[in-house]
Protein backbone atom coordinates (compact mmCIF):
# COMPACT_ATOMS: atom_id res chain seq x y z
CA UNK A 1 0.00 0.00 0.00
CA UNK A 2 2.65 2.09 0.73
CA UNK A 3 3.84 2.21 -2.73
CA UNK A 4 1.03 2.84 -4.82
CA UNK A 5 0.96 6.21 -6.59
CA UNK A 6 -1.32 8.74 -5.21
CA UNK A 7 -3.81 9.78 -8.47
CA UNK A 8 -5.86 12.57 -7.21
CA UNK A 9 -9.60 12.45 -8.59
CA UNK A 10 -11.43 15.39 -9.67
CA UNK A 11 -12.81 17.62 -12.94
CA UNK A 12 -9.99 20.26 -13.04
CA UNK A 13 -10.64 23.67 -13.28
CA UNK A 14 -8.14 26.24 -14.35
CA UNK A 15 -6.79 27.93 -11.11
CA UNK A 16 -7.45 31.67 -10.92
CA UNK A 17 -5.36 33.27 -8.93
CA UNK A 18 -3.30 31.65 -5.42
CA UNK A 19 -3.47 32.63 -1.96
CA UNK A 20 -1.56 31.23 1.20
CA UNK A 21 -2.14 31.30 5.01
CA UNK A 22 1.09 30.49 6.52
CA UNK A 23 1.71 30.24 10.77
CA UNK A 24 4.25 29.19 12.68
CA UNK A 25 5.11 29.42 16.44
CA UNK A 26 8.45 28.70 18.20
CA UNK A 27 8.41 30.71 20.77
CA UNK A 28 5.05 31.47 23.00
CA UNK A 29 3.55 33.36 25.72
CA UNK A 30 4.91 30.09 27.67
CA UNK A 31 8.15 29.43 26.99
CA UNK A 32 8.16 26.43 28.61
CA UNK A 33 6.15 25.02 26.04
CA UNK A 34 8.84 26.92 22.84
CA UNK A 35 9.63 24.69 19.79
CA UNK A 36 12.55 25.20 17.75
CA UNK A 37 12.16 25.06 13.97
CA UNK A 38 8.14 26.12 13.42
CA UNK A 39 9.07 29.38 12.72
CA UNK A 40 11.43 28.83 10.62
CA UNK A 41 9.40 25.90 8.72
CA UNK A 42 6.77 28.44 8.05
CA UNK A 43 9.13 31.12 7.03
CA UNK A 44 10.82 28.53 4.49
CA UNK A 45 7.82 27.60 3.03
CA UNK A 46 6.07 30.99 2.53
CA UNK A 47 9.99 32.25 0.59
CA UNK A 48 9.10 29.07 -1.30
CA UNK A 49 5.91 29.80 -2.57
CA UNK A 50 6.88 33.53 -3.21
CA UNK A 51 10.46 32.61 -4.67
CA UNK A 52 9.77 29.64 -6.80
CA UNK A 53 6.11 28.68 -7.20
CA UNK A 54 4.59 31.78 -8.49
CA UNK A 55 2.45 33.16 -5.40
CA UNK A 56 2.45 37.04 -5.53
CA UNK A 57 3.71 38.02 -2.02
CA UNK A 58 0.83 40.23 -1.00
CA UNK A 59 -0.73 37.33 -1.39
CA UNK A 60 0.81 35.20 1.05
CA UNK A 61 0.30 35.86 4.91
CA UNK A 62 2.90 35.50 7.05
CA UNK A 63 2.15 34.54 10.90
CA UNK A 64 5.06 33.77 13.29
CA UNK A 65 5.03 33.54 16.82
CA UNK A 66 3.78 36.75 18.74
CA UNK A 67 1.71 37.63 15.24
CA UNK A 68 -0.01 34.31 15.67
CA UNK A 69 -2.51 34.76 17.98
CA UNK A 70 -6.17 32.85 18.01
CA UNK A 71 -7.45 36.51 16.93
CA UNK A 72 -5.42 37.06 14.22
CA UNK A 73 -5.80 33.61 12.55
CA UNK A 74 -9.28 33.40 12.76
CA UNK A 75 -9.77 37.49 11.42
CA UNK A 76 -7.13 36.22 8.75
CA UNK A 77 -8.89 32.95 7.37
CA UNK A 78 -12.40 35.14 7.95
CA UNK A 79 -13.18 38.80 7.21
CA UNK A 80 -9.88 40.10 7.79
CA UNK A 81 -8.52 38.52 4.77
CA UNK A 82 -8.97 35.35 2.97
CA UNK A 83 -13.08 35.48 2.72
CA UNK A 84 -12.69 38.60 1.14
CA UNK A 85 -10.32 37.36 -1.20
CA UNK A 86 -10.20 33.92 -1.91
CA UNK A 87 -12.67 33.44 -5.05
CA UNK A 88 -14.37 29.48 -5.73
CA UNK A 89 -11.60 28.86 -8.61
CA UNK A 90 -9.06 29.58 -6.71
CA UNK A 91 -6.30 27.85 -4.67
CA UNK A 92 -6.11 28.55 -1.13
CA UNK A 93 -3.22 27.06 1.10
CA UNK A 94 -2.92 26.90 4.66
CA UNK A 95 0.04 25.79 6.50
CA UNK A 96 0.40 25.31 10.04
CA UNK A 97 3.33 24.51 12.74
CA UNK A 98 2.79 24.64 16.46
CA UNK A 99 2.04 22.41 18.92
CA UNK A 100 -1.31 20.66 18.95
CA UNK A 101 -3.59 19.06 22.22
CA UNK A 102 -4.60 15.14 22.07
CA UNK A 103 -8.10 14.86 22.16
CA UNK A 104 -10.03 15.39 24.99
CA UNK A 105 -13.34 12.98 25.97
CA UNK A 106 -14.68 15.93 28.48
CA UNK A 107 -15.02 18.19 25.57
CA UNK A 108 -16.43 15.95 22.98
CA UNK A 109 -13.18 14.37 21.69
CA UNK A 110 -11.87 17.99 20.59
CA UNK A 111 -8.45 18.77 19.11
CA UNK A 112 -7.00 21.95 19.41
CA UNK A 113 -4.18 23.83 17.58
CA UNK A 114 -2.19 26.02 20.21
CA UNK A 115 -1.92 29.93 19.12
CA UNK A 116 1.08 32.00 20.50
CA UNK A 117 -1.11 32.27 23.73
CA UNK A 118 -2.42 29.69 24.19
CA UNK A 119 -1.29 26.82 27.00
CA UNK A 120 -1.68 23.79 28.64
CA UNK A 121 -3.40 25.41 31.31
CA UNK A 122 -5.94 27.16 28.89
CA UNK A 123 -6.82 25.25 25.52
CA UNK A 124 -10.16 25.62 25.66
CA UNK A 125 -10.74 28.93 25.76
CA UNK A 126 -7.25 29.77 23.54
CA UNK A 127 -6.60 27.12 21.02
CA UNK A 128 -8.01 26.39 17.86
CA UNK A 129 -10.23 23.45 17.43
CA UNK A 130 -8.53 21.17 14.94
CA UNK A 131 -12.26 20.26 13.18
CA UNK A 132 -12.81 24.48 12.48
CA UNK A 133 -9.72 24.33 10.19
CA UNK A 134 -11.22 20.89 8.01
CA UNK A 135 -15.45 21.65 7.85
CA UNK A 136 -15.52 24.78 9.61
CA UNK A 137 -13.29 26.72 7.06
CA UNK A 138 -15.56 25.88 4.10
CA UNK A 139 -18.61 28.42 5.88
CA UNK A 140 -15.05 30.49 5.86
CA UNK A 141 -13.41 30.45 3.07
CA UNK A 142 -15.21 30.24 -0.54
CA UNK A 143 -12.94 28.49 -2.15
CA UNK A 144 -13.57 25.04 -3.66
CA UNK A 145 -9.59 24.19 -3.27
CA UNK A 146 -7.74 24.20 -0.09
CA UNK A 147 -5.67 22.65 0.57
CA UNK A 148 -3.70 22.07 4.24
CA UNK A 149 -0.49 20.87 5.35
CA UNK A 150 -0.95 20.55 9.48
CA UNK A 151 2.88 19.83 11.22
CA UNK A 152 1.13 20.15 14.24
CA UNK A 153 2.26 18.77 17.91
CA UNK A 154 1.74 17.42 21.30
CA UNK A 155 2.79 20.01 23.89
CA UNK A 156 3.85 17.60 26.03
CA UNK A 157 6.71 16.38 23.46
CA UNK A 158 7.99 19.99 23.66
CA UNK A 159 11.48 18.80 26.12
CA UNK A 160 12.52 16.60 23.28
CA UNK A 161 13.15 17.34 19.50
CA UNK A 162 10.35 15.67 18.27
CA UNK A 163 6.45 16.72 17.97
CA UNK A 164 3.97 13.81 18.97
CA UNK A 165 0.94 14.65 16.64
CA UNK A 166 -2.33 14.04 17.85
CA UNK A 167 -4.95 15.11 15.67
CA UNK A 168 -8.38 14.26 14.29
CA UNK A 169 -8.12 14.34 10.97
CA UNK A 170 -9.55 12.18 8.23
CA UNK A 171 -11.86 12.01 5.24
CA UNK A 172 -15.19 12.21 7.21
CA UNK A 173 -14.04 14.95 9.03
CA UNK A 174 -13.38 17.47 5.85
CA UNK A 175 -15.39 18.78 3.51
CA UNK A 176 -15.80 19.00 -0.05
CA UNK A 177 -12.72 20.10 -2.07
CA UNK A 178 -10.44 19.93 1.08
CA UNK A 179 -7.05 18.07 1.01
CA UNK A 180 -4.56 17.70 3.91
CA UNK A 181 -1.46 16.60 4.33
CA UNK A 182 -0.23 15.36 7.78
CA UNK A 183 3.62 15.41 9.24
CA UNK A 184 2.57 11.95 10.49
CA UNK A 185 0.18 9.09 11.24
CA UNK A 186 -2.19 10.28 14.53
CA UNK A 187 -0.26 7.21 16.61
CA UNK A 188 3.41 8.52 15.57
CA UNK A 189 5.91 11.65 16.46
CA UNK A 190 6.85 14.41 13.72
CA UNK A 191 10.53 14.80 14.85
CA UNK A 192 12.81 17.98 13.82
CA UNK A 193 15.81 16.89 12.00
CA UNK A 194 19.40 16.18 13.44
CA UNK A 195 21.01 17.28 10.50
CA UNK A 196 19.50 20.71 9.70
CA UNK A 197 17.59 23.42 11.29
CA UNK A 198 14.52 22.45 10.12
CA UNK A 199 11.38 19.79 10.49
CA UNK A 200 11.75 16.79 9.04
CA UNK A 201 8.04 16.91 6.97
CA UNK A 202 8.75 20.69 5.91
CA UNK A 203 12.40 20.57 4.39
CA UNK A 204 10.84 17.11 2.50
CA UNK A 205 7.54 18.78 2.06
CA UNK A 206 9.22 21.70 -0.42
CA UNK A 207 11.82 19.54 -1.72
CA UNK A 208 9.19 17.06 -2.69
CA UNK A 209 7.41 20.38 -5.31
CA UNK A 210 11.14 21.58 -6.50
CA UNK A 211 11.10 18.08 -8.14
CA UNK A 212 10.54 17.97 -11.97
CA UNK A 213 11.70 21.93 -12.14
CA UNK A 214 9.11 22.57 -9.82
CA UNK A 215 6.38 21.30 -11.86
CA UNK A 216 5.61 18.20 -9.47
CA UNK A 217 1.70 17.30 -9.05
CA UNK A 218 0.08 16.92 -5.57
CA UNK A 219 0.40 13.22 -5.75
CA UNK A 220 3.98 12.52 -6.78
CA UNK A 221 5.10 15.08 -4.38
CA UNK A 222 3.43 13.43 -1.34
CA UNK A 223 4.84 10.15 -2.38
CA UNK A 224 8.41 11.97 -2.93
CA UNK A 225 7.67 13.59 0.85
CA UNK A 226 6.35 9.79 2.56
CA UNK A 227 9.50 8.14 1.33
CA UNK A 228 12.02 10.85 2.25
CA UNK A 229 10.60 11.44 5.40
CA UNK A 230 10.05 7.96 6.24
CA UNK A 231 13.90 6.88 5.27
CA UNK A 232 15.40 9.96 7.21
CA UNK A 233 13.68 9.52 10.47
CA UNK A 234 14.10 5.61 10.68
CA UNK A 235 18.02 5.79 9.57
CA UNK A 236 18.38 8.72 12.27
CA UNK A 237 15.85 8.18 15.15
CA UNK A 238 15.40 4.06 14.49
CA UNK A 239 11.58 5.52 14.74
CA UNK A 240 8.78 5.38 11.89
CA UNK A 241 6.81 8.72 10.85
CA UNK A 242 4.68 8.31 7.67
CA UNK A 243 3.23 11.36 6.16
CA UNK A 244 -0.22 10.81 5.26
CA UNK A 245 -2.66 12.64 2.68
CA UNK A 246 -6.47 12.96 3.26
CA UNK A 247 -8.83 14.07 0.83
CA UNK A 248 -12.41 14.70 0.26
CA UNK A 249 -14.17 15.55 -3.24
CA UNK A 250 -11.15 17.12 -4.23
CA UNK A 251 -11.59 19.54 -7.19
CA UNK A 252 -7.81 20.14 -8.02
CA UNK A 253 -7.39 17.05 -9.31
CA UNK A 254 -3.21 16.64 -9.71
CA UNK A 255 -1.76 20.38 -10.06
CA UNK A 256 1.14 22.07 -9.36
CA UNK A 257 1.59 24.49 -6.66
CA UNK A 258 3.66 26.30 -9.15
CA UNK A 259 0.65 26.75 -11.84
CA UNK A 260 0.85 29.92 -12.88
CA UNK A 261 -2.71 31.62 -12.24
CA UNK A 262 -5.15 32.71 -15.26
CA UNK A 263 -6.56 35.76 -13.79
CA UNK A 264 -4.40 37.22 -10.53
CA UNK A 265 -5.94 39.75 -8.88
CA UNK A 266 -5.06 42.83 -6.39
CA UNK A 267 -5.30 42.43 -2.82
CA UNK A 268 -8.29 44.78 -1.25
CA UNK A 269 -6.75 48.05 -0.14
CA UNK A 270 -7.92 47.23 3.72
CA UNK A 271 -6.88 43.93 3.89
CA UNK A 272 -2.81 43.71 3.53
Amino acid sequence: DSDREIVLPGQVRPVQDKWALIVGISNFKDSAINLKYAAKDATDFRNYLVNEANFKADHVKLLLDENATREKIVANLGDGWLRRLANPDDLVLIFVSTHGSPARKDIGGANFIVPYEGGLENMVLSGIPMQWLTTGIQETVHCNRIVLFLDICHAGAAAGSHKGLFRAVNEQSLAAGQLVIASSQADQISWESAQYPNGVFTRRLIEGFRVNQGRTVLGKAFEYLRSKVEEEVLRDRAKLQTPVLYSRQWRGGNLSLSTIPEAPRSVLPDSA
